[in-house]
């Protein structure tokens, strides 16, 4: 590309050169009277010449002639021998400069067509060299382009990895103060594992205690809480008979709970429909004593109405200690004696019937001292 650059400023300065006469000429006349023009003006050039050589010799000729005398006849050979020999040298110089013109006028068309063909040359290869500099321009603006997005592309990478760096620094540093957190929760954990343990074998102690005095009193705590106890009552061991249907059943644990009121006394909620819950009272020691020889006293009519309510349609009202046996002929009404079934028994109180009451005097067991079964099972036959 440098020696093309040369080649077109050399170019220019040629044409810079020899341009305004070549533009003259081709403006006013063809190339050939051009070179036509050209001979004629080199014929008058060499005549003018040729005079001039004439009148320098004629100069020369007086200025010697003035300054010494010389032999005429001598003078006359020197001059017609210079004047041959002007002659001979005008000859050639004519002959020479035809050979010229005639060389001058083959090689104008050829130099003109070389001239044209350079021209033509210079103007693709410009044209070339401008299409280059526009890809060279083109090129540069994108690879500047192309630097530039390279160097944001590298700042937003430093960036992001300076961010990256700060984040691990600080995630490193959070897992180091969870490390001394974990050592730290550790070494309470220890502790606690250590105050635990006392903690278990004092509550051992405390539930093979409990166990015993459920084994002893036939009270259990079920759960404490602020609001009240949840407990179940037992009972204890019931006097075994030979007659298998005269036994009574064993009676179910029962499940109270004892609750606080405003004023501060304890009242007794009852999970059981059998087992009528005392009045309220201020003692918790006191209801608990009170709740459990209640129980124990009628566990074992709890435990019967329950057996006989799988087969008799009974209603049991714990408060006025009765029980109905409801059937569709007659509804009965039972009343349960105190101590019963050790020392109170069981008495008919009322008879409701289709036609109105009846006498409750006229209708008993055939046993000595009937139990509720008996009158269950006798009533059970009846038809009135």
């Amino acid at each position: 590309m440098a020696a093309s650059h040369r080649l077109l400023v050399q170019l220019d300065e040629a044409l810079a050169f020899e341009g305004p006469t070549r533009e003259e000429l081709e403006a006013e006349l063809p190339a050939k009277v051009l070179v036509e023009h050209a001979v004629d003006t080199r014929k008058k050039q060499k005549w003018m010449c040729s005079q001039l050589h004439v009148v320098k010799f004629l100069l020369e000729f007086l200025d010697q002639r003035e300054s010494a005398p010389f032999d005429q006849k001598t003078t006359e050979a020197a001059v017609r021998s210079e004047m041959v020999q002007a002659k001979q040298q005008w000859k050639e110089l004519k002959a020479g400069y035809q050979q010229r013109v005639e060389a001058i006028e083959g090689a104008v068309p050829h130099v003109l067509a070389q001239l044209e063909k350079g021209q033509y040359l210079a103007q693709r290869l410009k044209e070339a060299l401008a299409r280059y500099e526009a890809q060279r321009h083109e090129a540069e603006k994108k690879a500047k382009d192309a630097q530039e997005r390279r160097q944001k592309e590298q700042e937003q990478l430093e960036e992001r990895q300076q961010q990256l760096e700060e984040q691990v620094a600080l995630l490193r540093s959070r897992v180091e103060a969870q490390r001394q957190e974990l050592h730290r929760l550790q070494g309470e954990l220890q502790s606690q594992e250590c105050v635990a343990s006392g903690w278990r074998e004092k509550v051992e102690r405390s539930s093979a205690l409990c166990q015993l005095l459920e084994t002893l009193q036939g009270v259990r705590l079920v759960s404490v809480s602020a609001d009240g106890i949840d407990m179940e009552l037992t009972p204890g061991p019931q006097l075994t008979t030979s007659d298998p249907q005269a036994a009574t059943p064993n009676a179910q644990p029962l499940r109270l709970t004892l609750c606080w009121t405003e004023d501060g006394s304890v009242r007794v909620r009852s999970h059981s429909p059998l087992f009528a819950p005392p009045a309220p009272c201020a003692d918790v020691r006191g209801t608990v004593l009170e709740l459990q020889h209640s129980y124990s006293q009628l566990a074992p009519l709890l435990a019967e109405i329950q057996a006989l309510q799988t087969r008799f349609p009974i209603d049991w009202q714990p408060q006025e200690r009765r029980l109905r046996f409801l059937q569709p002929s007659a509804v009965w009404t039972l009343v349960v004696e105190p101590g019963y079934p050790g020392g109170g028994g069981v008495r008919l109180l009322a008879v409701q019937g289709q036609c109105g009451p009846g006498d409750p005097g006229a209708w008993k067991p055939p046993q000595e001292t009937p139990s509720l079964r008996d009158w269950l099972e006798y009533l059970s036959i009846l038809d009135i």
